[in-house]
């Protein structure tokens, strides 16, 4: 008999790994994840992954975890993340879920201020932090390295491996299984279960607390998001797990579905690991869908003359068709996309791995319309989804193709909203975390009579459907007196090929201007094409020939803006906007406070010429 996804809600409140429990005594041989390493995919069975969890709960109870302990996981995405994350959970733990990408500095905070007293780690890099970190973590006491080369020898905070610790635990589980399953039974709707940081782009990463309820009603409504999507359907998990939108696809959607796991060799190898997972079902932030389209670009420009030719000709009907709702499509649309599905759209899926996806997900950033528009031509189903990790992730999602009036859909039965009288969005529902570790005040403003107040700006359509205007605190002010969502002006010039990133700055200014970050791939090919010289992403962005073509992009994209909203002037910058630089968050979200700090001279400079006349 075939696992039935709708009947998840109908059972009532479940833990994750009571869920995996499930799976497994009913479905033991059916695929729960798999791991590619080395190019050759390794598979594990519900069983399997069900024996594996247990083992990995015992060697944590054998190492003095007990009931509430905050154990910590800083490594890269791979299926030892979500292993450690179910046996935390067996054990009765808490999950603490932090960014590989971060600095000493952050994960200082980031330990300090979740309590973490156990820590999961990648390798050797993570490992070099915590020891730089020091008696400055004093409740830490234990590491365990997920792969230990160079650091065998080691003995800082016990530190043990992943492979000893499961082998340790295979010797002990039958000791421990009965404390197990009472630590399992024990678990309540309202105990936490993770937590996770926020970005952390206007200050420190706050902890999210994020109950085993919050997991059941997530998991619930991924159901109803997913209805179509039977057991056995491929997912590709590639981003970080400690985000809540990755765990939302990855971890919640494949409990709750039955679906399959598939954990690629890293975010380098994503386009031959999407080949190879060829998955049903794939999330991607709007940098994911932007590098796509920038490679499938290149890719056109560097082809043959008739192929080049076909391509953009291709994407130029797709553009022509975007007017039009695929629903309202005339036969004459429909025949003619159908065409040139054939000759151009489906080989380009093929290329980008995406030949079988037929649900794609765009999160956790503002996207541009000229890029959803670009995915959509060429076939790829992207829809737009809203959530947070205050929401345990996704709380609403478009309708197929986007169509519905609001950029991000409705909110389903069981969630409420509302729009304040200042536009912003309120939510109401068992998604809403309980608040934050140890953080009363933050949590008592974000929190209020059970209404999540999430910071974001926000339009209702008549359909009911929503649109995110920007966050509240992003909202600026020109010197006319003009409300701006910035977000709006630089998800526009974003649009262009050649622009990675954008900044814009007009608060309390006469016009708006921008510090652009070029897109060093597409703008290197460019310039090789123009026998334009270089030797550093510096010398690029400072070539007068470079900056022209800037110029005329931004102009072009200007376009599609209102007056009072165009870009007047535009500085290059003349590196990569850095994590470690404290330039991006660890989601690669700009840090506008420091942005400005950093480049005071250069912002004032733009401004400059219009002072002095």
């Amino acid at each position: 008999m075939t696992y039935d996804p709708k009947t998840y809600a109908a059972k009532g409140f479940r833990t994750q790994v009571a869920v995996i429990a499930e799976h497994a005594a009913a479905y033991p041989d059916a695929i729960a994840m798999r791991q590619k390493r080395h190019g050759i995919w390794q598979e594990l069975s519900w069983a399997a992954l069900q024996d594996v969890t247990l083992a990995l709960a015992a060697g944590l109870i054998d190492l003095g975890v007990t009931p509430g302990t905050h154990v910590g996981i800083l490594s890269e995405n791979r299926r030892e993340w979500v292993l450690a994350q179910f046996a935390i959970q067996s054990a009765g733990g808490a999950i603490v879920g932090m960014y590989p990408t971060s600095p000493m500095a952050e994960i200082d905070h980031l330990v300090n201020a979740s309590d973490t007293e156990v820590l999961f780690i990648e390798n050797q890099e993570q490992f070099d932090k915590i020891v730089e970190l020091g008696d400055r973590a004093p409740k830490l006491r234990k590491l365990i390295v997920i792969d230990p080369k160079g650091i065998r020898s080691e003995s800082y905070l016990d530190l043990v491996s992943f492979d000893d610790l499961l082998a340790r635990g295979h010797q002990v589980l039958n000791s421990h299984r009965a404390e197990i399953a009472t630590r399992i039974a024990a678990l309540a709707p309202e105990d936490t279960a993770m937590m996770v940081f926020t970005s952390g782009s206007t200050g420190l990463p706050k902890a999210a607390e994020i109950s085993h309820a919050n997991l059941h009603a997530s998991a619930c409504l991924a159901t109803q998001f997913f209805e179509r999507y039977p057991p056995g359907t491929n997912i590709l998990s590639y981003l970080p797990l400690c985000h809540v939108a990755e765990q939302n696809v990855t971890v919640t959607n494949a409990l709750s579905g039955q679906h399959i796991m598939n954990f690629g060799e890293s975010l380098r190898t994503i386009t031959p690991d999407l080949r190879d997972a060829a998955p049903e079902i794939f999330f991607g932030v709007p940098r994911i869908w932007e590098k796509m389209q920038a490679g499938v670009m290149v890719q056109a420009q560097t082809a043959s003359p008739l192929r080049r030719a076909l391509t953009l000709k291709g994407l130029q009907r797709a553009q022509a068709r975007a007017a039009t709702p695929r629903s309202a499509w005339s036969l004459s649309q429909r025949l003619g996309n159908a065409m040139w599905d054939a000759l151009v759209y489906r080989h380009i899926r093929s290329y980008l791995g995406l030949g079988r996806c037929t649900f794609a997900i765009t999160a956790a950033a503002p996207i541009s319309l000229d890029l959803l528009t670009f995915l959509r031509g060429i076939g790829i189903n992207v829809r737009e989804a809203w959530g947070m990790s205050e929401t345990s992730g996704a709380a609403c999602i478009q309708p197929d193709w986007g169509n519905s009036e609001g950029r991000c859909g409705v909110f389903p039965e069981g969630v409420s909203h509302r729009i304040a009288g200042d536009g912003e969005l309120l939510v109401k529902g068992p998604i809403v975390f309980k608040g934050y570790y140890k953080n009363a005040e933050a949590t008592a403003e974000t929190i209020e009579d059970g209404w999540l107040h999430t910071g974001d700006v926000a339009e209702e359509a008549t359909d009911g459907s929503i649109s995110i205007v920007d966050r509240k605190k992003d909202i600026m002010i020109n010197a006319a007196g003009k409300n701006l969502a910035p977000s709006l002006i630089e998800n526009a010039m974003k649009a262009s090929p050649f622009i990675k990133e954008c900044i814009v700055i007009a608060d309390q200014r006469p016009y708006v201007a921008a510090l652009v970050q070029l897109d060093f791939d597409t703008v290197r090919l460019w310039a090789e094409s123009k026998g334009i010289s270089y030797t550093t992403f510096r010398s690029l962005a400072e070539n007068p020939q470079v900056v022209a073509m800037i110029d005329r992009q931004i102009a072009k994209q200007n376009e599609v803006l209102a007056r009072v909203e165009q870009v007047k002037r535009v500085w290059l910058l003349p590196k990569e906007l850095d994590h470690d630089d404290g330039e991006v968050t660890a989601t690669m979200k700009v840090r506008r406070s420091k942005i400005s700090e950093r480049y005071t001279a250069e912002i004032e400079a733009l401004y400059a010429k219009q002072a002095a006349a």
